[in-house]
């Protein structure tokens, strides 16, 4: 067989169906809910300290469980958990809306995330009011210049049960945007979420009537109108963002089916999941997230796939379906799973269901694999011990802490390594020139090889420049060091404690040769670097290295663009690409840009190329694959040593 045919086999094979019982990079997120006081604050008539408190034991129960990421519901309801310029304190932290609480609950929260290493997102509902009853709007704060019902009466549509600002209006628009910039400009926030309120459920008939005739364009249906002013109001808050803070991960969490009319899939050139039936809320609630996915105007989705396996809206092919539609662009995609559904039982979700879901999610991504649990009381109710027990226990799927996926596509600045790491006691510290970072903490056996590429071998996230180090981790048994993270959580180099630096080396690039032409699909092959953890690729669309397609670190000398939906189709033209090997105690650096011509028929006679032999095997019905005595996974970039 042709080698460069056996190369490209080889690697595609690294990217079939399989998973690490550890990987590095996950996203483990959590609701933490204020709505109706369903998670936090439990009560709106308890003390600072005791709310504070509540939040605290909350976080900790996240630590535990070696979850990631907190999203912490900021404005529920044209409200406010945290000082906004706009709109009024929210009535569940205190006794009446507009009431301040006291304390600024999200400041609160982001100080107390990054102290344990979590990320926090702010959570916010776009366009819902209150109810008609009014519950949401308590106290006596009806006269406040922040209260649209007064200010802004023209923005507010009213449905039976509910209350709405209306997406048509340019002025709602313009004042979630500016909600949006006035967060991300006062607090330190990880990201920013939305769920899935926008046209309310239940459907729209003729409440934006003065609207659909004041804005909506003759030639344009309703329905197509609707959904156009909910994807304006995505594309600005995304924009905003990009603008001032663009590491600030913005993400939607929309109903779990997008439409069930193949007439719509069609059109778009999406093949709908076979055998789901349920809610159409393309056509219920205006919502078109493969318009986001098109328009780059989110970097993820976690659709709300709140059902089991099987039946009309079987989880295992929603989850690949949406996966293999938020690979198609390069984004990430992050299930939202049924937390609250947990119970021992047969109506309920058991710990297997749930460990079952987790592991689908690994396996349907080419990209980054990602749970978002909903809801956080959840996990800290007692029944749920057990559930946390079982994620965390040896082999189990959150045995091992994770770093949340990097938003790697956007351009980012080099970063050194850190300097003068030291230890004193169980004390880590070592200083940086940058002040913007956080950092990854390793610990990993002085016998082992490859180590820091691998989630079994994290240990820790500092928001500062010290860290803890747990009992029983030194430096006569295990090799300790601290990579940097910037905003967008890329990874960059380590530093060994105790360990004499070494010369950074970049890899030789081997092919495809610069400036020829080939037909995909491509396997990008480099030479190995002595001593090197991983390798680093990245694949753009200019010389600069800016507009990035993708980024992927592997533990192979080899990448094909079969292992990324977004790379299997690309026009023709041409594309650029380098890579960096990871060597631990040395600083990155980048081989030269290579051109790469996307072409239709190949022009390079064959080159011939030698690789490792390997051989596949299946364990607990998984695919791995097994090189010079280690057992790689997805991509090959996890890998178990045996």
């Amino acid at each position: 067989m042709n080698k460069k045919i056996l190369l490209l086999l080889c690697c595609m094979v690294l990217g079939i169906l399989c998973v690490s019982a550890a990987p590095k990079r996950e996203m483990r997120a959590t609701w933490l809910t204020a709505v109706a006081n369903i998670d936090w604050p439990m009560s709106s008539t308890k003390t600072v300290e005791a709310q504070q408190a509540e939040l605290l034991e909350l976080l900790d129960v996240c630590v535990e469980t070696n979850m990631n990421t907190v999203l912490l519901h900021i404005r529920p309801a044209c409200d406010a958990l945290y000082k906004s310029k706009y709109e009024p304190w929210s009535s569940y932290l205190n006794h009446g809306r507009g009431v301040d609480p006291g304390y600024d609950p999200l400041q609160f929260c982001i100080d107390e995330c990054h102290k344990r290493g979590l990320t926090c997102h702010g959570w916010i509902n776009p366009y819902r009011y209150g109810k008609r009853g009014g519950y949401d709007w308590t106290g006596n704060d009806d006269t406040t210049q922040l209260n649209y019902k007064h200010t802004h009466p023209e923005w507010l549509l009213y449905y039976k049960n509910d209350i709405y600002l209306d997406p048509a209006q340019p002025e709602v628009r313009q004042r979630i945007k500016e909600v949006v910039g006035d967060i991300i400009n006062n607090y330190d926030v990880d990201g920013i979420l939305m769920d899935d309120y926008f046209y309310p459920y239940g459907g729209t008939t003729n409440q934006d009537a003065a609207s659909v005739e004041k804005y909506k364009p003759a030639d344009m249906n309703v329905g197509d109108w609707r959904r156009q002013n909910v994807n304006m109001m995505i594309k600005d808050v995304y924009d905003t963002i990009q603008a001032v803070k663009p590491w600030v991960t913005f993400g939607v969490s929309p109903f779990g089916i997008w439409t069930t009319d193949s007439n719509v899939a069609r059109k778009r050139g999406i093949k709908l999941p076979s055998g789901i039936t349920g809610g159409n809320m393309y056509a219920e609630i205006y919502c078109d997230p493969v318009a986001w996915l098109e328009e780059g105007t989110v970097d993820y989705i976690s659709p709300q796939l709140y059902w089991k396996v099987g039946g009309g809206q079987d989880y295992k092919r929603l989850s690949r379906w949406w996966a293999e539609l938020c690979n198609r662009f390069g984004k990430h995609f992050y299930s939202s799973m049924a937390l609250y559904k947990y119970e021992e039982g047969a109506t309920g979700f058991a710990i297997s269901d749930i460990r079952q879901q987790l592991v689908y999610n690994r396996v349907v991504t080419d990209n980054a694999p990602g749970a978002v649990f909903y809801n956080t009381r959840a996990w800290a109710e007692y029944n749920a011990k057990k559930l946390r027990v079982n994620l965390t226990k040896n082999e189990a799927e959150f045995q091992y802490i994770a770093l949340p996926p990097a938003i790697n596509w956007k351009p980012a600045k080099e970063r050194v390594m850190v300097e003068n790491l030291a230890l004193n006691g169980q004390t880590l510290s070592w200083t940086h020139v940058d002040k913007d970072l956080h950092f990854a903490i390793y610990a990993a056996t002085t016998d082992s090889v490859g180590t820091f590429s691998i989630g079994e071998t994290l240990i820790g996230v500092s928001y500062t420049t010290s860290f803890e180090l747990p009992a029983g981790i030194n430096p006569q048994d295990y090799r300790i060091g601290v990579s940097v993270l910037d905003k967008y959580n890329n990874e960059f180099a380590l530093r060994i404690l105790g360990e004499e630096l070494l010369t950074p080396q970049a890899p030789k690039l081997v092919y495809p040769r610069d400036g020829y032409p080939c037909k995909l699909p491509i396997v990008f092959e480099w030479q190995a670097v002595e001593k090197a953890d991983s390798y680093i690729i990245q694949i753009a669309r200019d010389e600069q290295m800016q507009d990035l397609l993708a980024v992927q670190e592997v533990v192979t000398t080899t990448f094909s663009t079969d292992l990324r939906i977004n790379l299997q189709q690309l026009p023709l033209g041409n594309y650029y690409w380098r890579v960096k090997a990871r060597i631990p105690n040395a600083g990155d650096t980048w081989s030269p840009v290579r051109r790469v011509e996307f072409a239709l028929e190949d022009a390079v006679n064959n080159i011939e190329v030698t690789i490792p032999e390997c051989k596949k095997y299946v364990e607990n019905g998984l695919l791995l694959i097994e090189r010079e005595g280690r057992i790689y996974n997805l991509l090959g970039n996890e890998i178990i040593t045996k």
